[in-house]
């Protein structure tokens, strides 16, 4: 186990639909360079334990098992689908999501006996879940369905229209999808060849997140450098303060309930001289779902004023549309390896100290959710 798994996981205990187009296609037709997905059910994929899931009919009654699954089904308007979820788990931020059942424990993994109570007819799992929870959902005979991690903003693009499939909300799920890769492909194109600031992310506690996970893909996009880099940290673990320092970040970036890092040579930091301070929504930043949106446009107006006149335009994206002829791929929509979300802080353990009380800044179930899934299924994705 490499350095920086171990540093993930001593944080978690610390502290995801390709493109989707708004042109509708012509009935019957699939326009040109635009592939075809078939909607119909029963729908058969393989997730990330390698299983094949079959959900045999569109389901009506869904549990999600951390909060970023939850986010997806939010922004594709199928809560009403949602009986059971982690409430108030990093996602009071969700309307009326307090009405759901509660199907996590204090530590985000999941209750089974009352999972199973709840007779749902999918369950869709994170990999901030343990696979021996999968193992236990599946033989008391329910249906499935484990995600791989979501290390990049295009994963969480490819999760959501697979999400939208899987419950039977595609045609919802492939504009939002779009609306994700229309901001993405505009941020970065706004911010390509200019010239890059140092940004250091904080999870706190000592902790940053490098440039080959979820959180760093925001950095990158947002047209920032992430200085994680300086000290060969590719995903999560401690940075010295000896590194900052000697990077001097141009900006720090700051979650929601997390302190502004200081001490012996930071406080002498450009970012902290020029009051150059940035915070984002946690649950946004740190569960992989479509409202990554938020930061990743806040970090990138920040970065580069210039970027603040960008248009985003989601009829400029193409994607999979529905058929019920197409021949479609049964394997699971992200290719990473351990956790779900990986920038998705999902559990009540966080970073550093929390100061920041405000109802949208609890935990997200992302970074700690990837994180935790490092702890748990190798987990670190608990906010997720």
């Amino acid at each position: 186990m490499t350095r920086t798994t171990l540093g993930a996981l001593t944080a978690v205990v610390l502290v995801l639909g390709l493109l989707g187009a708004t042109l509708a296609p012509v009935a019957g037709q699939t326009p040109e360079n635009e592939t075809a997905v078939d909607c119909s059910f029963p729908i058969e994929v393989t997730d990330a334990n390698g299983a094949t899931v079959t959900v045999t009919e569109e389901p009506d009654d869904v549990v999600v098992l951390a909060p970023s699954a939850a986010q997806v089904m939010w922004e594709i308007g199928a809560q009403a689908k949602v009986v059971g979820m982690p409430v108030r788990y990093h996602t009071e931020y969700l309307e009326r999501s307090t009405e759901k059942t509660n199907v996590v424990g204090e530590k985000g993994q999941p209750q089974i006996e009352t999972i199973v109570g709840l007779e749902p007819d999918l369950v869709l799992a994170p990999n901030v879940v343990s696979e021996d929870a999968v193992e236990q959902l599946r033989n008391a005979g329910l249906t499935v369905y484990r995600f791989k991690q979501a290390a990049s903003i295009a994963d969480v693009i490819e999760k959501t229209r697979l999400t939208g499939r899987l419950v039977g909300e595609y045609d919802t799920a492939r504009e939002v999808s779009a609306r994700t890769q229309a901001t993405l492909d505009a941020y970065r194109n706004a911010t390509a060849g200019q010239d890059r600031p140092t940004v250091l992310y904080t999870l706190g506690g000592g902790y940053t997140a490098g440039p080959e996970t979820f959180i760093g893909d925001v950095i990158d996009a947002a047209g920032g450098e992430n200085v994680a880099a300086a000290a060969n940290i590719s995903e999560y673990d401690v940075i010295s303060n000896e590194v900052i320092v000697n990077q001097d970040p141009d900006w720090i970036v700051v979650p929601s309930g997390v302190d502004v890092p200081s001490g012996s040579g930071i406080n002498g930091t450009t970012a902290v001289q020029e009051g150059q301070v940035l915070r984002v929504d946690r649950n946004f930043m740190h569960q992989a779902g479509p409202r990554v949106t938020h930061p990743l446009e806040a970090m990138a107006t920040t970065f580069h004023p210039d970027a603040a006149d960008v248009s985003v335009d989601s009829a400029s994206v193409r994607s999979p549309v529905c058929d019920a002829d197409a021949v479609t791929p049964t394997e699971p929509a992200t290719e990473t390896t351990t956790t779900e979300e990986s920038v998705t802080l999902e559990t009540n353990q966080t970073f550093g100290t929390t100061t920041d009380t405000t109802a949208t800044s609890g935990p997200g179930f992302g970074v700690v959710a990837a994180m935790l899934a490092l702890l748990a299924a190798g987990a670190f994705l608990r906010d997720r």
